[in-house]
């Protein structure tokens, strides 16, 4: 039955009028299978089609949750019924390695770029070990690619969405590369950072150099999601890609934007609805090209070092970012690491975080803008006398602002120097 079902394939092949297709059963393609245009490849509850040939046309229409190719087709549709691509359709789920068949299922929306662009990852653990990338390569450049990528999860997703779990212990877990109008969503990413613990004595004094994985298996530079990760081929970057509704956590660092210390651009970019598991670094950007940039909805409830660094990574430079609205509690040690000069500057507003150990470092030629924020800082009788801000520049000013030790009316101290417009503090400032 499977042989003569394959030759009733072939025969249809040679008609040049649309013909609908029933796929009920297994079947074997080792060549080339040409749909006439306007052919609906229907897939029943049973029947997936392996082999190594290659699918040329035809509208795709099957469950979202069935595997009916495996990874060895090329597959080129001429669409799909419902504009959306499954992973599921080449196995995702079924693996303890889900890294062909999603990579798989990556590859295929962009080598389809005219007639695919949605690439759906049903709810569900995938567990994969290589970084999955989405990029293209022509003539060994690389070239321009968009995709959207998106699942079920929630941004504050408790393992019932679709939940990319990342096995390995370096390199990043999703990573685009010059993409233009890329939108990521609705995705939880997890990997296997394990966060310093200790009590709050302890865990507060670690030094950043130090707050790494407690099994040293996790190297630097491994992250949840990249953007521009490589500059051996170009040196163009990203353009208008928006990240929402993600929950990424246990990487060295969560978010990480241009790392490689070559490529430009990387501007505008949104991250809206976001969520920072444990790590080391929420968020690091790496150069002053990263211009018109937005962060609105940041969530850190987990155990993180600094949330925001700049300038530390990649080129070491500062962009053009503004960060509105988020809640930051847990164990924070500080919020901010910022290194910046030239004409690019932080913009920061509208944050609530509390069991905090200090906002951080702050050193600029150009102005920062803190407003309308609330800061809770951990108690001294637990974590020691913290500098809870080391400023060097009167324009680092802080607008609207609450900075306070519950209940307390302990000093607080403040090292070099800022500006503080209609700020209320609970205790008396102390600069050290």
């Amino acid at each position: 039955m499977r042989l003569l079902f394959f030759f009733a394939l072939l025969l249809f092949t040679n008609q040049s009028k649309a013909q609908d297709f029933f796929i009920n059963k297994d079947t074997t393609i080792n060549n080339t299978w040409n749909i006439p245009k306007g052919s609906i490849i229907k897939f029943g509850s049973k029947g997936k089609i392996s082999g190594t040939g290659t699918i040329k046309g035809g509208i795709i229409d099957a469950a979202y949750t069935q595997w009916i190719f495996d990874t060895s087709l090329n597959v080129f549709p001429e669409a799909t019924y419902s504009n959306l691509f499954s992973a599921k359709w080449f196995g995702a789920g079924q693996f303890k390695d889900n890294y062909p068949a999603l990579q798989k299922s990556i590859n295929t929306v962009l080598n389809n770029s005219s007639t695919l662009h949605n690439l759906f990852i049903p709810r569900g653990v995938y567990a994969f070990s290589k970084p999955l990338k989405v990029e293209s390569v022509y003539k060994s450049s690389f070239s321009n690619c968009s995709i959207h990528l998106f699942g079920e999860s929630s941004f504050w997703d408790s393992g019932q969405g679709t939940t990319l779990q990342y096995t390995s212990t370096d390199g990043f877990a999703l990573g685009i590369q010059l993409n233009k109008g890329t939108e990521i969503d609705h995705l939880t990413i997890t990997g296997m950072f394990k966060a310093p613990e200790g009590n709050d004595a302890e865990y507060y004094a670690i030094p950043f150099d130090q707050f790494n994985d407690v099994n040293g298996k996790c190297t630097p530079l491994y992250a949840g999601l990249v953007i521009d990760y490589d500059g051996s081929k170009n040196v163009s970057g990203s353009t208008g890609i928006k990240i929402h509704d993600m929950n990424i956590g246990n990487f060295t660092i969560n978010y990480l934007i241009s790392p490689n210390g070559k490529t430009f651009n990387a501007d505008i970019l949104l991250f809206e609805n976001i969520r920072c598991g444990n790590a080391k670094v929420g968020f690091a950007t790496g150069q002053a090209q990263e211009k018109g940039n937005v962060i609105r909805g940041i969530y850190s409830w987990g155990s993180i070092h600094t949330l925001y660094v700049v300038g530390k990574y990649g080129k070491a430079q500062a962009g053009s970012y503004t960060i509105d609205g988020g809640n930051i509690a847990g164990r924070c040690i500080r919020l901010f690491d910022i290194s910046q000069a030239g004409w690019y500057s932080s913009n920061i507003s509208n944050l609530f975080a509390e069991s905090l150990g200090s906002i951080g470092n702050i050193s600029t030629q150009i102005p920062v803008n803190i407003s309308n924020c609330t800061f809770h800082f951990m108690y001294p009788s637990k974590v020691g006398k913290q500098v809870l801000l080391n400023s060097n520049s009167e324009k680092v000013v802080f607008s609207n602002c609450i900075l306070r030790y519950y209940g307390l009316q302990d000093p607080m101290l403040i090292k070099g120097k800022a500006t503080f417009n209609n700020c209320q503090f609970s205790g008396t400032v102390v600069n050290q």
